[in-house]
């Protein structure tokens, strides 16, 4: 589903590097990509519902994880409830029509109110529902090691990160191949950038924050941020911070060269590609890989939800 772009003249002359290659996780036809939901996350669904059975599935979610399971569990015809703020229910569009099966919360608020809720209905129902775990779901690093497994040799690994499922699959595909760790840099939008605060050792930012970000979906304070930490310490990583527009100014140049669009926290990923390049943390001869982890969604966004299957909270 996924797809790789290498030895192309835009990556060299926009990163000023020729050992780039960029991975395509969206619904990008022109480039060979075509992930069903338009992102990466359409890899954790399918394991994840066939088998987790035993109890209906609770996904919180700010955007693609939503997506991803609204689509396969409509397929599946499978009972699902997702939580999400109520500013994602735009982007909750789907390419096949939405099944009764799934029931949608919509919060008032932000990322963090949402996952709030879900824990609560979860503390509430417990023999009806079960949280579908997030970073300590097995099923989603398995999902994405069917990706990862298949890659060319690369030293970093660059990605925005909100939850951490793309980096900590990258370290559990090195564990399970023999592979070298790559060296994780990731990155987060400020001012609301409470991973990299927690790894520089400084105060989350106050809530209020995450609503002056473009890359919403990376709003998550509520993640494993120590395991995120030691996978960055141990694979000698970094974490950058990158503003809206720092973001918007990568976003912008990249789409021009994919002639589509690609997400908020993709600008993110692609500024601190950037950034880590002019700082010098990057070696001339370092291999790097820049995922881009959903866009296209043009082509992909076609069902919206029956308003009989939200509940507004």
């Amino acid at each position: 589903m996924s797809s790789l772009i290498e030895n192309s003249p835009f990556i060299e002359e926009f990163f000023g590097r020729k050992n780039i290659k960029i991975l395509l996780s969206g619904f990008f036809e022109k480039f060979g990509a075509r992930c069903p939901t338009g992102s990466f996350k359409d890899y954790i669904t399918g394991l994840t519902l066939y088998f987790r059975k035993k109890k209906e599935l609770v996904v919180v979610s700010a955007g693609n994880v939503a997506r991803a399971f609204f689509y396969k569990a409509s397929v599946l015809k499978r009972p699902l409830t997702i939580v999400l703020p109520e500013y994602a229910l735009e982007g909750l569009k789907i390419p096949a029509p939405p099944s009764k099966t799934v029931t949608i919360y919509a919060i008032k608020g932000e990322y963090n109110d949402a996952i709030d809720f879900s824990k609560e209905l979860v503390a509430k129902n417990p023999e009806k529902y079960e949280h579908e775990g997030g970073l300590s779901n097995e099923w989603r690093i398995k999902g994405l090691y069917r990706l990862f497994r298949r890659l060319p040799p690369f030293d970093i690994y660059f990605q925005a990160v909100s939850g951490g499922v793309g980096p900590m699959s990258i370290y559990e595909t090195s564990k399970i191949t023999g592979k070298k760790l790559p060296r994780l840099f990731l990155s987060q939008n400020l001012p609301y950038a409470p991973v990299l605060a927690a790894v520089k050792g400084e105060k989350i930012p106050e809530p209020e924050l995450a609503e002056k970000i473009l890359a919403k979906v990376l709003s998550n304070a509520k993640t494993n941020i120590s395991l995120l930490s030691k996978l960055i310490n141990e694979s000698n990583g970094n974490i950058y911070g990158i503003t809206n527009e720092e973001l918007v100014s990568a976003k912008k140049a990249f789409e021009e060269f994919i002639e589509d669009e690609i997400d908020y926290s993709c600008g993110v990923t692609l500024a601190s590609a950037l950034k880590a390049i002019k700082n010098g943390d990057v070696k001339e001869k370092e291999k790097i890989l820049i995922h881009i982890t959903g866009g296209g969604y043009s082509k992909v966004k076609r069902y919206s939800p029956d308003e009989k299957q939200i509940i507004h909270v």
